[in-house]
Parts: structure tokens; sequence; C-alpha cells
């Protein structure tokens, strides 16, 4: 049947999420600025991260530990405070940070808790992968989806640990969470070292501005760069991952380290005197005290191209060294000591699963006997669809 008058659809509309991005900042500024207790305050800031996580500006709380804590050598007993002694000791450690990914190595049998919590299922045994097809082949057949937006038109594996880090992945010994199914090929190229995203999604998420992250057991989408667009932000923050199968939890937290510590590189960058852990090569690290200039060199070095021997060029640049719009700003400071928790004993981990660092520094009369610096005003905020809310509360026995 011919038809000679066609009518068009109507246009598209501004892209949006169902829910209007109901529960995020209206004003996209909020940051939060995080310090070393051992540098002074003109050069402490370790990162900015941006505060999204509460209508009034907020960053989920473990979120901003655990990225502290990778910086800091995988220090997962490190906690936050509002002050750079925090109440809870006279010293302010100096304790070395890692200046890039390439220095990072990973914890084996050493996770947090908060990601061990959120590992995918494992590939059922009737679902098994072709063993010669692709990776594009084999990521496609597994997921179907975007992980992200669940689009099927326009989409392409993505590396969790990237291509271009394979030497990290060799030195690191990441081959043992493959399931090398594919004889002849990569570890790297492993299945469950991927996931299929739609490409402009890929882009993104290879830019680093945006990393996943578990929050309250669910695996979600992080804004990490500042100055994401309000779009971006509105579309994907905090929006919950498709089913993951197949896929191992230890690539998905070296991707958040590899997109953390671009965040931390002005740290390393600002011309001060650091006290770095620097891997050296053979499985060993070695802490050092460089001058800023020393740290612009390390850093320069870490850019060039990876086929120079690690260990010369990293114990060459540091043989030296061993002989000698207005932002809403909240500052934490990350300690690399034992964290206690952030809420009451009294309340259950059901109750009260996760905490952000809110931007409101107000003191409130829940407890006389509470150090001014130690209190803050309780705020609570349903963040996702089950059923829980993340209090801001720091512990009242923390002083």
């Amino acid at each position: 049947m011919s038809c000679d008058t066609l009518l068009p659809r109507p246009q598209y509309k501004t892209p949006s999420h169902e829910d209007s991005g109901q529960n995020l900042p209206t004003d996209l500024n909020h940051r939060v600025y995080l310090r070393h207790p051992g540098y002074s305050d003109t050069g402490n800031i370790l990162m900015v991260l941006p505060a999204l996580d509460h209508p009034q500006g907020g960053i989920h709380h473990e979120t901003a530990r655990i990225a502290c804590a990778i910086v800091a050598n995988n220090r997962w007993e490190g906690f936050l405070t509002e002050t750079k002694t925090g109440g809870r000791t006279a010293n302010s450690e100096k304790y070395p940070v890692v200046p890039l990914f390439a220095h990072w190595r990973f914890p084996h049998d050493n996770l947090p808790e908060s990601w061990t919590s959120c590992e995918p299922y494992k590939l059922p045994l009737d679902r098994q992968l072709p063993r010669q097809s692709s990776l594009a082949e084999a990521t496609l057949a597994r997921d179907v989806s975007c992980r992200v937006t669940n689009h099927v038109e326009g989409t392409e594996h993505a590396h969790l640990v990237p291509r271009s880090e394979e030497r990290w992945f060799s030195e690191n010994g990441m081959f043992r969470y493959t399931n090398q199914q594919r004889p002849g090929s990569e570890p790297v190229d492993d299945a469950q070292n991927a996931i299929l995203l739609r490409s402009d999604i890929h882009t993104i998420f290879d830019q680093k501005r945006f990393a996943i992250a578990p929050k309250s057991s669910v695996l979600l989408v992080h804004i990490l760069a500042p100055g994401s667009s309000l779009q971006l932000t509105r579309l994907y923050h905090n929006v919950p991952l498709q089913p993951l199968v197949g896929v191992a939890i230890q690539y998905i937290l070296a991707r958040f380290a590899w997109t953390i510590f671009a965040q931390s590189v002005n740290f390393v960058l600002q011309g001060l005197k650091r006290r770095l852990c620097i891997y050296v090569g053979d499985g060993e690290t070695s802490i050092s005290d460089l001058s800023g200039d020393q740290c612009r060199q390390l850093l320069s070095s870490g850019a060039k191209s990876r086929s120079q021997s690690p260990r010369k060029r990293q114990r060459d640049a540091f043989a030296a060294s061993a002989a000698g719009g207005e932002d809403v700003r909240e500052e934490e400071y990350f300690r690399g000591r034992r964290r206690r928790r952030s809420f009451d004993t009294s309340l259950s981990q059901d109750t009260v699963p996760d905490t952000d660092i809110d931007k409101d520094d107000e003191l409130d009369n829940c407890n006389d006997d509470v150090e001014p610096h130690s209190k803050r005003r309780c705020l609570a905020s349903s963040c996702n669809n089950n059923g829980h809310s993340w209090v801001s509360i720091l512990d009242p026995n923390s002083r």
C-alpha cells in the first residue's frame, strides 16, 4: 500500500533519566577537597571530587575513603576526618602516596569488603562462551546490550584494565582472574576484563570521566571528573549497571584505581617535596622523599613509552632522591589508621548501610559531650530504589 503523504514523527527531546535527577544537587559546583594530614594547608589537597551524592552536595563516604586508600598504597584501614588531627591523634603522619597507576600494586586477596560484597555472578556452565570467538564477539554474546544504558545498537567491548596498561597487567599477575577460554589470546583480552558499552559511553569511560563503584552493595556509575556536564550527571550518576555476569570484580577495582589516579596527579605535580611509594621492579616498592622537580621528572618519565625497562627508568630517576565556577568547598583529611564506624553502633548495617560526606558543617545539640569538630548535622535522603538511605554522621566516639 503506497502512501503519498508521510507524517514525520516528533523530534527527540533532550535526553533525560526517568527520575529527572531528583536526588542530585541542582548546583554541580559542589566539590569535596580531600587533604593529606601530613602537609601544610598550602599543599595538602590530595584530590578534588565532585559532590553529587546528596541533593545538598555530598559524596558517598566509602567511595571517597577507598579512593584515598588506593592512593595511600591500599591502606584500607584509613579513615576520613573533618580536621587535620581528627581528634584521634596528636601527630599528623606523612604517609607515602602512590604517584601513578603504573606504580600501584594490586592488592590480591586483600580487597575492600565493600567491593567483595558486589562481586558479579560467575558465568553459568551452560553459558560458556565459544573458545574461538574474538573478545568483541564473546562480550556481545554474553552481555547482549550496553551495561549502562541497555541499548543493543552501537555497542562495543570496553576493557576494564585498558590494553595500554598491558605491562601493568602482566607485572601484577592479573592473568589469575581470567578464564583463559580463548587459546593464544592475550590475558588482558579476556572477557572477564571487558564489558559491553555503547560507543559514546565507552569514549567517556576511557576519558576517565566516570568509574564503576559499589554503593549499598550495588555497582553504580560514579561521575569522578569535576566539571562534568549537567546532562552527563543527570543521565548516569548513581545509575545501577545492568546485571554483570562473568566479569571479575578485581578488574572493576583496578579500573576504579586507574580513573582515580587521574584525579590525584596534581598532588604530585604541585612542585613540593613529597613522600612517594615507587615501584622499582621485581615486585618491589621503595619509599622515597622527592623534591618537586623530581616529582615532575617521575611523572614525565611515566608518560613516555613503557617499552623502556621500568626498573632502570625508575631507579635512575630516584637514585638522587635516595641520597637526599565558584566552588562550594568541603574539606576532608584521609588518615592511614583504622577507621571507626561513622554511625552509631546501636544502628544495624541494614539501617545505615553507607554514609555520605555532606557539605554542611553546621553543629547540632545531639550530644553535648562531643567536641565541636566531631559533630555534624545529620542528613538522610533516599538515594536509590532499594529503600536504603545514606546518612551523614560522624562517630561521636572518634574524638
